[in-house]
């Protein structure tokens, strides 16, 4: 294994992308093709089709090979009509219901954007984790959402009993709102950002 870099999307990562989208799933998601391509029209697809300068990947010098990858918005409007009139849809066609938990979710994010803006998906190749490629992909994407004036990171997980939950709140998140069945809204203030820079980057 090479020297790992993180570097702004281009066209030839979008397999790369997908597949690590679609194999860190549930299982019972990544083992259907349908609800594979499901997993990468809810969690990337919107991104590096609509926003690809708001993706970041980490990639294996030595070999090319896309080990990570960190997506986010920065247009909210936008996220919200093609979440509705496109992606929604799509994905409703090969599982109703995930289709309208799509839609719930954008919903979310919408209410979320209003007040800290700066939601992200990341995710790491499975033979890959434990690398810290994750602090170093969310540090790298907190840079760059601040040179856009973004004040904060957020995401929602499904509850604090999660793996996520913990590598989060490590990293510094604070809860910040709780949804149904428990899962909650997570937000990092950029303004603590020089501190993780000197750590991970």
């Amino acid at each position: 294994m090479g020297n790992v870099i993180i570097r702004y999307f281009k066209p030839s990562d979008r397999d790369g992308v997908r597949k690590i989208c679609a194999d860190t799933s549930a299982e019972i998601y990544r083992k259907k093709p349908k609800l594979r391509e499901c997993m990468c029209n809810m969690f990337v697809d919107y991104y590096i089709e609509q926003e690809p300068e708001n993706v970041l990947v980490a990639e294996d010098e030595e070999s090319g090979y896309i080990c990570g990858y960190i997506v986010a918005s920065t247009n909210p409007d936008k996220f919200k009509e093609k979440q509705k009139k496109v992606y929604s849809p799509m994905i409703r066609k090969k599982r109703l219901y995930l289709g309208w938990f799509n839609s719930i979710c954008a919903v979310v994010s919408a209410d979320l954007d209003k007040t800290y803006g700066g939601g992200f998906h990341i995710n790491i190749a499975t033979d890959r984790q434990g690398e810290k490629l994750g602090p170093k992909l969310l540090t790298s994407m907190g840079v760059h959402l601040k040179n856009k004036g973004v004040k904060y990171l957020y995401l929602v997980t499904k509850n604090r009993k999660t793996r996520g939950y913990g590598f989060y709140s490590h990293y510094g998140f604070k809860e910040v709102k709780r949804y149904f069945l428990g899962s909650l809204a997570l937000t990092f203030d950029l303004s603590g950002l020089e501190e993780k820079i000197k750590k991970y980057l």
